[in-house]
């Protein structure tokens, strides 16, 4: 496991918030429920207050649900001709196949689709059958899928969902054409907000689950390490890391099977490279096998693990080969000083009176002095 080289000027991901109106009322949910809609106008400016602070790859489209926005399509367009991939967080209770046509047509590359544990929607009988919810996400990612849009899964974890955490990776690691999982753990902002208010010094998790149970969960049921880390603000007492992704080569022929794949300092390099290739970081890439390769080989060579990559390979046959990422993001922390904890180099971060804030906070950027 290595540290991203980021640095703030170059995280390659942000996020623009659409609309703060929803069609659903899921658990954790932070944000107040607001009618209306950004104009166009709005978000292009917010575009370019991201891009003067960052050299950004992708955008991801949010909300509230964003696709109530009348203007999505000629927004997902103008982002595009920006320069950046583009992603869309929903929660696909509207996404038809008129407006899927629609979006591919705009330059949409990913729909990162959000059907949380316990989230009450009327396409869900019972919220707590995690079969059916599982089999919802796939029903959606189908969909998806056969209009040529790349397709993840966006989900809060909480205190019961470390019990399902192998059903949900399992899901993601089988299905051939879930390629991206992000995952936060679920955590009370106002609660938070209240805690700096009244100078509360913990340095405590300010969630039921924490990326170091992830850690062990990943480890006994797949046998998987974390590929890279972005690192703390400041250090925690307890060494919980605030951002930890999975790299998974997965082979679909026939049984699925993965590569467990252990990351060294020339998985870092093979980083650092493809910004000089490109001019800036990748965040979101497209399905290219000849670029799984390469990282597959690099990796390989960098660990010494070079027959057991051949005979994975080999295994796979020519079937479809996928490289399978999951992003795990801690909660914020109240630091021993009063301050909040997060990611040195948030990674979704958004932009609120012309300043680049995380957007976890971005609704209590004033009060808690980002």
């Amino acid at each position: 496991m290595f540290a991203l080289p980021w640095t703030r000027d170059s995280v390659p991901h942000a996020v623009i918030e659409l609309t703060r109106d929803c069609n659903l009322a899921c658990r954790a949910c932070y944000r107040q429920k607001t009618a209306g809609f950004r104009p166009l106008a709005a978000i292009l400016e917010d575009v370019a207050v991201i891009e003067r602070h960052q050299r950004v790859h992708t955008i991801s489209l949010a909300g509230g649900e964003p696709t109530l926005h009348p203007e999505l399509v000629a927004i997902v367009r103008a982002v595009k001709r920006c320069g950046h991939r583009v992603s869309l967080v929903t929660n696909g209770l509207v996404l038809t196949e008129e407006l899927l046509t629609q979006l591919k047509r705009a330059g949409l590359d990913i729909v990162m689709i959000h059907v949380d544990e316990g989230q009450v929607r009327p396409d869900l009988s019972d919220p707590a059958d995690i079969a059916a919810v599982n089999r919802l996400r796939e029903t959606i990612a189908a969909r998806v899928h056969a209009h040529g849009i790349a397709v993840g899964l966006c989900t809060t974890l909480y205190p019961d969902s470390l019990a399902h955490l192998p059903d949900l990776v399992g899901l993601f690691l089988r299905h051939p054409h879930i390629n991206f999982l992000f995952a936060t753990h679920a955590v009370g902002i106002r609660a938070l907000v209240t805690q700096v208010q009244a100078g509360d010094a913990a340095d405590e998790p300010t969630a039921g689950t924490t990326n170091g149970m992830v850690m062990r969960e990943m480890r006994h049921h797949f046998g998987l390490e974390p590929y890279a880390f972005i690192p703390a603000t400041k250090p925690t007492s307890d060494g919980e890391l605030p951002c930890i992704t999975y790299t998974i080569p997965v082979a679909h022929r026939g049984e699925q099977t993965f590569l467990r794949m252990h990351s060294g300092w020339l998985d870092r390099q093979l980083v650092k490279l493809s910004r000089l290739l490109a001019g800036r970081y990748l965040y979101f890439t497209p399905d290219r096998l000849f670029a799984h390769l390469v990282q597959i080989g690099i990796n390989a060579l960098g660990s010494g693990r070079l027959a057991t990559a051949a005979r994975f390979l080999w295994g796979a046959g020519g079937g479809p080969l996928r490289l399978k990422r999951l992003v795990f993001e801690n909660a914020p922390r109240i630091t021993p000083e009063g301050t909040v904890n997060c990611c040195d180099f948030c990674p979704n971060s958004t932009v609120r009176d012309g300043r680049v804030v995380p957007v976890c906070l971005a609704d209590h950027a004033q009060t808690l002095r980002l």
